[in-house]
Formats: C-alpha cells, sequence, structure tokens
C-alpha cells in the first residue's frame, strides 16, 4: 500500500518489554514502541502481555511489533493470531526481548498462525463503503478494507489515499473524469503506444478523456483516426481495464455511437 506511513522509523534489531510500577515499557532499540494507534486502535491506554493481559493490550502489543517489523497488511492480517498465540502465551515473564530478525522468520511465525483462531476486529471489506467514509480520519486498518472493497475500480498508481478520495468524489458525483482533459503525457504514461504520431493524432481528435474512452472502449473500428493501424488498435482496446480503473468503474465511462459519432452518457 502506498501511503503516508512509513514503518521504518518505527523498526529496531530488537524489541524488549519490562513491566514496571508505571506499566508496560516496550522498547523499539533505545526507544519506546509506537503504539500504532493508526494502524488499528485497540488500546490507547498500552500494551500488555501474557495470560492475564487484556485481549485488548495483547493485540495492541502485537498490531505494533508486526506493523514495524513486517508491516501493516501483515499486522491488519494477523494481529489477532500473534496476539492470542505469542504475546499472551509466550510472553510470560515481567521481562522479554525479541529480534527483528526472529520476527521475519516464517518458521516463527507458523508458531502462532496455526493455533487458535479468535476474532479480528479489523474492518473487513464489506463493512466499508467508500461514499460514507470519512477519509480524514480513517485507520489503515480502515484503508486495506476499502482498498481490497474496491481493488477493481481504484486507480493503482500514486498514493493510496488520494486514490481513495479521488473513487470517493466520483462516486458522489463531485468529480467528473470524463471531462477531464486528454494529454498526450497520459497517452505516453498509460498505454503501451509506439507511435507517436498515433498518440498525437489521438490527442488532437480527442479533448476529454470521456471522449477518448468512450471511443477506445466501445467504437466499432478505432482506425478512423490518422495514424491508428492494426498494432495500435490492438493496443488501445488493451487499455480498457487502465481506463475502468481511471473512471472508478465502467459505468462512469461515456457510451459511444458509432453512426452519429457523438457520446451518449451512460
Amino acid at each position: 500500500m502506498k501511503t503516508s506511513y512509513s514503518q521504518s522509523k518505527y523498526r529496531a534489531r530488537r524489541y524488549r518489554g519490562e513491566r514496571t510500577l508505571g506499566g508496560c515499557l516496550v522498547y523499539a532499540g533505545d526507544d519506546l514502541l509506537d503504539k500504532h494507534l493508526m494502524v488499528h486502535s485497540l488500546s490507547s491506554g498500552g500494551f500488555d502481555w501474557g495470560p492475564d493481559a487484556a485481549p485488548e493490550r495483547a493485540c495492541q502489543l502485537a498490531i505494533a511489533l508486526l506493523a514495524s517489523a513486517l508491516g501493516v497488511e501483515v499486522a491488519i492480517d494477523d494481529y489477532h493470531l500473534f496476539a492470542e498465540n505469542f504475546v499472551r502465551r509466550e510472553l510470560s515473564g515481567d521481562e522479554w526481548s525479541i529480534r527483528l530478525q526472529d520476527l521475519r522468520e516464517s518458521s516463527f511465525r507458523e508458531q502462532y498462525l496455526h493455533r487458535d483462531y479468535p476474532d479480528n476486529t479489523a474492518p473487513q471489506p464489506d463493512d466499508v463503503y467508500i461514499e460514507t467514509v470519512d477519509l480524514d480520519s480513517i485507520s489503515y486498518a480502515d484503508e486495506l478494507a476499502l482498498v481490497r472493497r474496491y481493488d477493481e475500480v481504484l486507480w493503482k498508481k500514486g498514493d493510496t489515499r488520494g486514490n481513495l478520495y479521488r473513487l470517493q468524489e466520483i462516486r458522489s458525483e463531485n468529480r467528473d473524469p470524463a471531462a477531464e482533459s486528454l494529454s498526450k503525457q497520459w497517452l505516453s504514461t498509460h498505454s503501451r503506444l509506439t507511435s507517436a504520431a498515433a498518440k498525437r493524432a489521438i490527442a488532437e481528435e480527442f479533448e476529454t478523456m470521456g471522449e477518448f474512452a468512450a471511443w477506445a472502449c466501445y467504437a466499432t473500428t478505432l482506425r478512423t483516426v490518422d495514424h491508428v493501424g492494426e498494432s495500435t488498435e490492438e493496443s488501445i482496446r488493451r487499455l480498457r481495464p487502465t481506463l475502468i480503473l481511471w473512471f472508478g468503474g465502467e459505468e462512469y465511462i461515456p457510451q459511444y455511437d458509432d453512426e452519429q459519432e457523438t457520446l451518449i452518457s451512460s
């Protein structure tokens, strides 16, 4: 996921915990381990471990360790298993220490992935809706659920959160991708057209993305445009999945009327 979240600043060669009179302290190297509440917030009050640990605090420690060592997606998907089968079972003393390389070992992960299966409280794709979610306040667990729900219609290049904003604007009718200008730069970046003359001709023929997408996806033939031959036509046809992502869904691509050479709203 391309987000503004960076796990590297929380990563350390070794993580250690100690239970003190002031509470349960966990360190990443020499620094206190961030709670990673923006990944998924279950316990803003802090961490705990061992069989008597509150489930929420054990889960927050699992999220923080996995996110910093293995990444946000692993933390969201596996924290519940890691909390139950490692944090609560294996970290039983007042002090503990674990190396980053151990957290990354596949044999180590197998210790907790195939034991008990408590509920994962992170939002699932069926729980989130792009039309109603507040993108300014969501966690990365919410973001991952949205990405998975809208995978087939979400633009993939650039920042994920920005692409979610874009899709939300389209779905709420605050943005019309069909009205956006078509440029030679867009054709160069997102298509495999090798003919500079064809790219020039297409950019001159179509002013907007809606006009271009309707023609590229629905016109009976594309060879009515100068410099578009058989191989170029095939390349343009292969743009269909990319255009669906750009428009946020095929239903937002205008239809094309070959006879009248006009666009008809879908």
